[in-house]
């Protein structure tokens, strides 16, 4: 119950952070959020380290902390059926992706090869990603860990070299910020507490973050802000049909605001807040982790030099005992 009450306290605080930094500029860097998510997945881990206990008095008898710990048990067993559904789910969607590949074409035209030269150049990466064209999506988008393939729709093969220049650009950017990796740790923090809204609320926040930052690493390698911002527009009418294990071009941010920070080479803040709200997220993760509230025992001393009483003594007095000696016969010679 400790870490449930934990978590809620954090991820409460880190959306507070998140939106108040946000609030300003809605382009700011994913690194809070990030860092809140992992703050998140850590508790149980945090869990094991020295605690310090706080004793608090006990309110209750053992009536009442048996029906907290049944409480407890059914929640334990409501939470392994939901972590078993949202796997089971994560699971289906990597399956679904290595059918998608299957579907997809390899697109290596010597024209298209070329422009992906350039646009690995421009980003500085080595290793070769693949384009493929698949008939089923209907914006850009990139998928892979270990092996990130760019899938592009059918339409694509009629795109001005420019708007090709451009899209490659963008979801080569994501490979080169690792948010693939980024987009997986919020999924496996949404598998963990997938009962909390609030850390669903994080992963969206979180993926919308990541594609302002990579327009923002597009811009900042060389790319023309009017290109961009038509790629961007062409791209978004046709929605972002794309598998759930993949970042999409049309993704979760607001296209209006990303057209406006394209064309008015607009850069995201980096006000003191958002450190300070760093910080305290990350301090307030551990200090949840190491403090465990313990009910103390209420006991009732008796006096001393007393048999009977010192027998009493650090007795934890439930309602029955009162009851029992309320009703007992204080003269039993009588």
């Amino acid at each position: 119950m400790s870490l449930l009450l934990s978590s809620a306290a954090l991820s409460l605080l880190a959306v507070l952070a998140v939106w108040l930094t946000g609030r300003r500029d809605p382009a700011q860097s994913p690194l809070l959020t990030l860092v809140s998510l992992l703050a998140l997945l850590a508790l149980p881990a945090l869990a094991f380290l020295p605690k310090m206990t706080v004793d608090l008095p006990a309110l209750a008898g053992p009536a009442r902390e048996a029906a907290v710990s049944n409480t407890v048990s059914w929640f334990a067993m409501a939470w392994a059926g939901g972590f078993v559904f949202f796997t089971l789910r994560m699971a289906a969607d990597f399956v679904f992706l290595r059918r998608w590949r299957a579907q997809s074409l390899d697109l290596s035209d010597p024209a298209t090869e070329k422009i992906l030269h350039g646009c690995r150049q421009q980003l500085e990466l080595c290793r070769k990603t693949p384009v493929r064209l698949h008939p089923g999506a209907t914006s850009p988008c990139i998928a892979g860990l270990f092996r990130p393939v760019i899938y592009l729709p059918s339409r694509s093969v009629v795109w001005p070299e420019a708007t090709l220049r451009m899209v490659l650009l963008h979801e080569l950017g994501h490979v080169a910020r690792r948010d693939l990796w980024t987009s997986l740790a919020s999924q496996i923090a949404c598998l963990v507490y997938w009962f909390n809204p609030l850390v669903w609320w994080l992963r969206s926040r979180l993926l919308a973050q990541c594609e302002f930052a990579c327009d923002a690493k597009v811009l900042a390698v060389g790319a023309d802000p009017g290109s961009y911002a038509t790629a961007l527009c062409d791209v978004a009418e046709s929605g972002a049909r794309a598998p759930s294990a993949a970042l999409a071009m049309a993704g979760q941010a607001s296209l209006r605001e990303r057209v406006k920070r394209v064309v008015g080479r607009r850069r995201a803040k980096r006000s003191l807040l958002v450190g300070a709200a760093l910080l305290l997220t990350v301090s307030a993760s551990l200090g949840l982790s190491v403090v465990r509230v313990s009910p103390a025992k209420l006991a009732v001393a008796g006096r001393a030099g007393s048999g009977d009483s010192n027998k009493d003594f650090g007795r934890l007095w439930t309602p029955e005992l009162v009851r029992e000696r309320h009703a007992a016969n204080p003269f039993p010679a009588d």
